[in-house]
């Protein structure tokens, strides 16, 4: 049965209702959830996203997110989106994009929302 606090990925304030769950429920979201310190270092990669992305088991925290674990992301479609509006000071993006470990042709929507503590979220789901 469906936990009525889960939230959904299309909720508004994801980031918020993320934020106020415990790890092993967001480790059972049913998208990947990533979150980042304001210098791109992860704090967060959920068992959900390792599984998901197929990417497997290796050691993320404390990485940087571009350089280290997603350099295929590290480009001005996906990076660049998020710093442009960063840097007009509203962080709450939705837009497809195509790549992932095991299916570099799989399509996914990605969200990224500010994190509480500075840095931001990024959400993925993968579509079928």
């Amino acid at each position: 049965m469906k936990s009525s606090t889960r939230p959904e990925f299309e909720d508004p304030d994801l980031a918020r209702k993320v934020e106020a769950l415990p790890e092993a429920e967001v480790d059972a979201l049913p998208f990947g959830a990533i979150r980042l310190d304001p210098e791109g270092v992860v704090q967060v990669y959920s068992r959900a996203e390792r599984h998901l992305s197929g990417s497997g088991e290796r050691e993320r925290l404390g990485l940087d997110f571009f350089s280290q674990i997603a350099p295929c992301m590290n480009t001005p479609s996906f990076r660049g989106r998020i710093e442009k509006a960063r840097a007009a000071g509203h962080l709450d993006l939705e837009f497809g994009y195509v790549g992932d470990f095991i299916d570099r042709e799989r399509e996914l929507t990605v969200r990224v929302q500010p994190a509480s503590q500075g840095g931001i979220w990024i959400f993925m789901r993968r579509e079928d």
